[in-house]
């Protein structure tokens, strides 16, 4: 983990605007730093507020998801674009994906342990629920959002001892 935040921070002041080039320096200097067996899922973005374009390189992780409500209906949009996760392979032709966020558009971004937590049955909550749970923190704050969704998760596990990180990212796109 130290040599993929070293990395980063070295090579995302480049060029910034080649975000696949940045990925793919970072994956060949993780995969030199690393034995065999050591990678990392990564995802990478940057946001330009003028132009409300999100540039990102998703590497093998969950895509994080952008929710647009349009009335009571949500477009959802999976940020899927980028490659396979850094470290494995000495090199990759990594792609950068962009899109338009919009005001009020909110960005979720998440881990597996969020979407895979367990209850006491071996039952995942899953991407589903975790959707749901989302869509109806419509109107609040990123920080509320983040609250609903971890007693969300925490009522569906019930106790049960889970055995991966639970890390999230909630981000709204303010109005003007």
């Amino acid at each position: 983990m130290a040599s993929l935040q070293a990395s980063l921070r070295g090579e995302a002041t480049r060029a910034p605007e080649d975000l696949a080039g940045v990925v793919s320096n970072v994956n060949r200097l993780v995969y030199e730093a690393s034995s065999a067996n050591r990678y990392a899922t990564f995802f990478y973005a940057q946001y330009n507020p003028a132009t409300r374009q999100l540039t990102y390189v998703n590497a093998g992780h969950n895509p994080p998801i952008l929710f647009h409500r349009t009335g009571s209906d949500f477009r959802l949009t999976r940020l899927e674009i980028g490659g396979t996760v850094v470290g494995l392979l000495e090199s990759f032709p990594y792609e950068q994906g962009s899109l338009e966020v919009e005001p009020g558009d909110v960005f979720l971004a998440f881990t597996d342990g969020i979407s895979e937590a367990m209850n006491n049955a071996d039952e995942e909550w899953g991407e589903g629920a975790l959707i749901e749970t989302v869509k109806a923190c419509s109107g609040l704050s990123p920080s509320e959002t983040i609250t609903r969704i971890m007693q969300a998760a925490d009522t569906f596990v019930a106790g049960a001892k889970q055995h991966d990180d639970m890390t999230l990212v909630v981000l709204q796109v303010a109005s003007h």
